[in-house]
């Protein structure tokens, strides 16, 4: 535990803030004295990362990656948070600087006073200017007093994690004067026995653990510390069956509704079931009923090792879990549920779907699996449409766009729907209406908005979208993913139905696919129009295309971890920030290609190698970690992905004839379905084609033919049970074993 490795740079999420840290292993954690540790990290800054505006007569300053405080009065300077990986056991308490250098920046500064937060729904009415605090303003003393703050420890999947708060911009207020610190080196302080709230679960399949690999490794500023680790599986109840990766939850009027759903996820290989609120109700212990079902959700989480949640219903059916930070609104969230133990981190990722009817889950499940399984293949999953509009006289919410598409890939098709547009010959509602029709895979969207109305130019010409233009939609299965900080977008729990559900449940084959939107207020910072939600929105964009989260609820939930709930202002931002949607679906992120697959057609009941090789159909390349599954309802469930060649074998183990389904996938291909037919049960031979059961029987059939001249087993492959190739008493002896000695089954030697 002596000693520290030298300190080694690298980027943090984006090429702007670069953190070096000792990591995190037993030798690069400096030992404090019995049970003390200490872990030293340090951050680097860029004059190149800040920007500067005027508003007001005062002066803004930017931090690329920044966020501010809402001390209203205070200096409005940014400051960044970090999540740190931390070694095993160890209860981060306190962080201390070390070493800083910093420059001093030109000129005189009078920096804006923290104004009130606005809400991004309808505009509030002219708020009064709150004037610079007379004590901060005053100071020559620097603001903020401290360079970094510890705010607590969260953990995932037995990783523990220390979020500190860095406020590399400081002002000494009655000189005007701006200093930036350029390299704060620090030491996260700590102690021995830090028990994680949730660990990863030993059911967890091996895709599952790649999803938090990859999750952790994007979360933190030190992705070589990251370690998973399983704890003690602590059940509610015997849960049966399982495991399984994903899990709906609904009534029991609506479970048989989610057949085609869930069936798909099982050939694809994410293995599902239904589990009843009747069910949970019943076996689980709460005060409430959402207290119940979180209490399903974290045992089957840490038995089952499953990850997805799909939450069907309004909230009479499963209810929302109401919390009140900030404005006194009482806001309906399904994070209750994603992050199960109050930290900040989600440990599933949910979605939910307000249908109430067989109609509306169907035109639900229809849209979502023509979206995974037949989009159209050109131009469509390319195409985004940017909607930014002025909240105010002074905050373009383009500004917040135009950031969202430096993260967009060159290879989109970005239509863009700004008030900048001169009007006319342009109007915003009609263009933004237009785009739609067109099929746009990615939407996103920032303007005022209330539950049956998203705005398109409203400040400065009461344009908008309303319930019917989006029932009036002809974008036919060109379905969009639609993100917005509107207020009150996604109200799923209102009487009357919200536009994000006539974008997701109604209309079959046009508007919606998914929806990620306020319940209640989204919020932003007058003159910041990358502020409040404005971040989060940004975030979303940055984790499916910087972090590589392409899976919906993964995507919401990595956007989160890497947004600031220090204020309470912020903690509502993602508190009302819902998934109307599939959290288990894939995001095209290029137009698909097609895979080549070679397999067998036919194969045997028992265990058998079964090779399959996986082409691009066009370049006839191997393709590397396409995701393969073999799948018989109720008997076959085989999972693995192909290497570098493009080659898998994997062992399917079928006991009665019938079809297999072989399903691949892998991201930016369009999933590929062949059937292998099993035409006999190894074994059964007593009769041509078999009577479906191995017994007795089929041992006096098999005596007969090899020793008194009985008829050729019909197929003959059925009486070579050890698998040797040759039909001998080897086989006679194999089936004795297996009825009566407990062997193994025909055709499956170990």
């Amino acid at each position: 535990m002596n000693g520290l490795k030298p300190i080694v740079r690298f980027s943090v999420a984006v090429p702007v803030l670069f953190l070096a840290a000792s990591f995190l292993l037993p030798a690069q954690v400096s030992s404090q004295g019995k049970d003390a540790a200490e872990v030293r990290c340090a951050a680097e800054f860029s004059l190149d990362d800040l920007s500067f505006d005027k508003l007001l007569g005062y002066d803004l300053v930017g931090l690329r990656n920044g966020y501010y405080a809402d001390e209203l009065g205070a200096p409005m300077l940014p400051s960044v948070e970090l999540r740190i990986a931390l070694p095993a056991g160890m209860a981060a308490q306190s962080v201390r600087v070390v070493t800083t250098t910093h420059d001093e920046i030109s000129g005189e500064f009078n920096i804006l006073p923290i104004q009130p937060p606005r809400r991004v729904g309808y505009p509030d009415e002219d708020m009064a200017f709150v004037d610079p605090d007379p004590e901060i303003y005053a100071s020559s003393q620097p603001y903020p007093s401290e360079l970094v703050e510890f705010l607590h420890q969260t953990d995932l999947a037995g990783q523990g994690m220390a979020i500190v708060r860095l406020h590399p911009v400081q002002y000494v207020p009655a000189e005007k004067r701006l200093t930036l610190y350029t390299a704060i080196s620090f030491a996260i302080q700590g102690v021995d026995g830090y028990e994680c709230s949730d660990y990863l679960s030993p059911s967890v399949s091996e895709r599952g653990r790649r999803t938090y690999e990859h999750m952790l490794s994007s979360m933190v500023a030190n992705p070589e510390a990251v370690g998973l680790r399983t704890g003690t599986v602590m059940k509610w109840i015997a849960l049966d069956g399982g495991p399984f990766d994903h899990v709906v939850i609904t009534g029991s009027l609506h479970a048989t509704w989610y057949s085609a759903l869930v069936e798909w996820h099982n050939q694809k290989g994410v293995r599902d079931t239904v589990v009843t609120t009747d069910y949970i109700y019943a076996n689980y212990s709460g005060a409430t009923e959402k207290e119940k079902v979180r209490n399903f959700i974290i045992d089957a989480n840490s038995t089952w090792g499953t990850m997805y949640f799909l939450i069907g219903g309004e909230h009479e059916t499963v209810p929302f879990d109401y919390r009140t930070y900030y404005a006194g609104e009482s806001t309906p969230s399904d994070q209750y549920y994603s992050d199960y133990d109050n930290d900040w981190t989600n440990e599933v990722f949910v979605g939910r779907v307000t249908a109430e009817t067989g109609f509306e889950i169907q035109t639900f499940v229809f849209k979502l699996l023509k979206y995974e399984q037949d989009p159209p293949r050109i131009g469509y999953p390319l195409n985004i449409l940017l909607i930014g509009m002025d909240l105010d006289d002074f905050t373009p919410a383009e500004v917040l766009k135009e950031s969202i598409d430096s993260y967009i890939p060159f290879h989109f098709n970005v239509t863009k729907v700004y008030d900048s547009d001169a009007t006319p010959p342009h109007n915003h509602k009609t263009d933004a209406v237009a785009a739609l029709n067109a099929g746009q895979n990615l939407v996103n969207h920032a303007d005022h908005s209330n539950y049956n109305v998203m705005c398109t130019g409203d400040q400065n010409h009461n344009w908008c979208i309303y319930n019917s233009d989006v029932d009036n939609l002809v974008n036919m299965h060109k379905t969009s993913v639609v993100v917005s900080i509107g207020c009150l977008a996604n109200y799923m729990d209102t009487t009357s139905d919200c536009i994000a559900e006539h974008f997701v449940i109604y209309n079959p084959n046009t508007a919606g696919v998914a929806f990620c939107g306020n319940t209640r207020d989204g919020w932003y910072s007058q003159g910041q129009p990358i502020s409040r939600s404005g971040i989060l929105d940004r975030e979303w964009w940055i984790s499916l295309f910087s972090r590589g989260l392409h899976h919906l609820g993964q995507t919401v939930a990595d956007a989160k971890h890497h947004f600031s709930h220090g204020e309470s202002i912020m903690k509502h931002c993602e508190w009302t920030f819902n998934l109307l949607g599939e959290p288990e679906m894939p995001m095209w992120t290029d137009e698909p290609d097609s895979f080549a697959v070679i397999c067998p057609s036919t194969l045997s009941t028992g265990k058998i190698a079964f090779p399959v090789h996986v082409e691009d159909s066009t370049t006839h390349e191997p393709v590397d970690s396409a995701y393969v599954c073999v799948w018989k309802q109720d008997e076959v469930f085989e999972t693995g992905f192909t290497d570098a060649n493009g080659d898998l074998t994997l062992n399917p183990a079928p006991a009665t004839v019938g079809s297999l389904w072989v399903t691949v996938t892998k991201q930016n291909y369009i999933p590929c379905q062949l059937v292998a037919t099993m035409d006999y049960i190894c074994g059964d031979i007593n009769v041509p084609g078999g009577d479906g059961v191995v017994d007795v029987g089929d041992v006096v059939y098999l005596i007969c033919y090899l020793y008194r001249g009985c008829p050729e087993p019909v197929p003959v492959e059925a009486a070579d049970c050890n698998a040797d190739d040759v039909v001998n008493v080897s086989d006679i002896v194999c089936m004795l074993n297996f009825l009566y000695r407990d062997g193994y089954p025909p055709c499956s030697p170990p």
